[in-house]
């Protein structure tokens, strides 16, 4: 049993490691980022964006059809911007679903996995994603793989911890917050809870708590995605957090400390409530295991002081102690490209 607050990271087949013929891949096809490691050593990570060109000029100014990641934000004004996963999942819409092909095979360019050996890859999906969702994303994505697994995006967090037993995972994504536990094998639904209270719902939380401030303010999504990723934090504050917002013709500059504290901690009662659920369901022998090996994951985990609070609020419920995952944005990824390199070949689902 893995020691609780360290990681004992399962060892992949070294077989499997050596043999050129096959590359084992893993995929964390998130709401805001993708991210791709693969089993040579190659990782990357994108937003999750593709933009077409609006018009005939737009496309000979550019000079792509599709623009990817950063830098189809960078030239959003002159695109038809996709964002095709929304709360974790794939939008069933052919614009949408033609967006993420491009997306998965531009990431898998972006690390040279598109050429030779055979392919063998694991995406992680929320931890309560439906038959169909699973369904719409393996055949999406099956063109590019020899076999291919869709997999709780929370358990392949735990698979690359190595927290494999009596241990509850917390993945803070931007679409849903997913929480699993884990004993030792592959989730059941009843190990598992999902939830649409994570980055994005932060992002509009803050939107609406700025403008019932601060009256003709001139916000943007992604203007307050970048205060929230730069200033986020849940308890008591440091210092006061000013920013610069448009307001009628001028520039003015404004406290948002507060907003920020209320929209970050807006997602902690779900959470808490989730835990307990967790916990109180789980085997009595093993409830104080649970309890005291929680491991917070995500770019939500990257929130300041979020496992101090978290713990504070446990105490609540008979306490719980929280450790963070040190890789919040290859964590996903990694566990999912361990699971590839060790799952028995007669799992794979073959295209």
């Amino acid at each position: 049993m893995p020691q609780k607050g360290k990681t004992n990271k399962p060892v992949a087949s070294a077989a499997k490691v050596k043999d050129g013929k096959n590359l084992y891949i893993g995929i964390d096809l998130g709401t805001d980022h993708t991210a791709i490691t693969t089993s040579d050593g190659k990782k990357n990570s994108i937003l999750s964006l593709v933009g077409t060109p609006r018009d005939a000029i737009a496309s000979k100014f550019l000079k792509k059809e599709r623009l990817f990641g950063e830098e189809a934000l960078n030239h959003r004004v002159a695109l038809n911007m996709f964002r095709p996963i929304e709360n974790g999942v794939l939008k069933n819409q052919r614009e949408d679903i033609e967006a993420a092909r491009g997306l998965l095979e531009f990431v898998m360019r972006s690390v040279g996995a598109h050429r030779g050996a055979k392919k063998y890859a694991i995406i992680g999906v929320p931890a309560q994603a439906s038959v169909l969702s699973k369904k719409i994303i393996t055949e999406m994505a099956k063109d590019f793989f020899d076999g291919i697994l869709v997999a709780s995006e929370p358990f392949c967090v735990a698979y690359n911890l190595g927290q494999l037993e009596h241990s509850l995972i917390v993945d803070i994504g931007a679409g849903t917050t997913d929480l699993c536990r884990v004993h030792g094998t592959m989730p059941d639904p009843d190990d598992q809870i999902s939830s649409i209270k994570a980055g994005d719902y932060i992002d509009r939380e803050l939107m609406k708590l700025i403008s019932d401030a601060y009256t003709n303010v001139r916000l943007t999504t992604e203007m307050v995605k970048r205060w929230k990723e730069e200033h986020s934090f849940v308890g008591e504050p440091k210092e006061e957090i000013t920013v610069e917002v448009p307001v009628d013709s001028s520039v003015l500059k404004l406290s948002i400390t507060q907003e920020i504290k209320a929209a970050c901690e807006s997602i902690i009662p779900d959470i808490t409530s989730g835990i307990s659920k967790l916990i109180s369901t789980y085997d009595p022998d093993f409830q104080d295991d649970l309890r005291s090996n929680i491991w917070l994951a995500g770019g939500g985990s990257l929130i300041r002081n979020f496992d101090v609070i978290l713990e504070h609020e446990l105490e609540l419920i008979d306490g719980g102690k929280v450790f963070k995952d040190k890789d919040p944005v290859f964590g996903g990824a990694d566990g999912a490209l361990k699971l590839a390199m060790d799952m028995p070949a007669e799992f794979w689902h073959t295209t």
